[in-house]
């Protein structure tokens, strides 16, 4: 596999109009320009970080859009650039498992956001052996850490409709 297919999975050429920007014309190779299609993969956190938003709720997670972006950079970064090569090693092992995109890509920040968490909580420096090899414990690792999923029923009752709509269940 080449460079070539390796950028392109990183981060596909744009498609479609984004905040009345044609995302077509967009050069992935200005990594300003790449900020922006990582953005617009990311409909749902524009507007949050256009008003400078630092928290929202997401599909039941609180998260920082900001954070979550840069994240996202980051790891097209080391694609794009293929340094360290051991993370598009990864995701042709993981892609090969069957995982979808977006989660490889946040299976590689977990390991990112790991290795930050180490160097500013630990006072370390970067440690590329651990690094390789928490890419090399994927999908493990993050499937170990995937919080339990609730048993659902086939047919959603009042209590599950009511979660939906943010309210408690009305006792009946």
């Amino acid at each position: 596999m080449g460079d070539q297919e390796r950028r392109d999975w990183a981060l596909p050429p744009g498609e479609g109009i984004v905040r009345g920007m044609d995302l077509g014309y967009l050069d992935r190779n200005d990594p300003d320009e790449r900020h922006f299609l990582i953005l617009a993969e990311h409909p749902e956190l524009i507007e949050a970080i256009e008003n400078d938003v630092d928290e929202i709720v997401l599909e039941g997670n609180v998260m920082s859009p900001r954070l979550h972006i840069t994240m996202h950079e980051v790891v097209a970064n080391q694609l794009w650039d293929n340094d360290p090569p051991e993370a598009w090693d990864t995701a042709v092992r993981l892609r090969g498992l069957g995982y979808r995109r977006h989660e490889m890509l946040h299976m590689l920040g977990s390991v990112l956001a790991e290795e930050i968490w180490n160097m500013t909580t630990g006072r370390q420096v970067f440690d590329r052996t651990r690094f390789v090899e928490a890419l090399a414990a994927l999908p493990g690792s993050w499937e170990g850490a995937r919080p339990a999923r609730p048993a659902t029923s086939r047919r959603p009752g009042r209590r599950s409709q009511a979660r939906r709509r943010g309210r408690r269940p009305r006792r009946s």
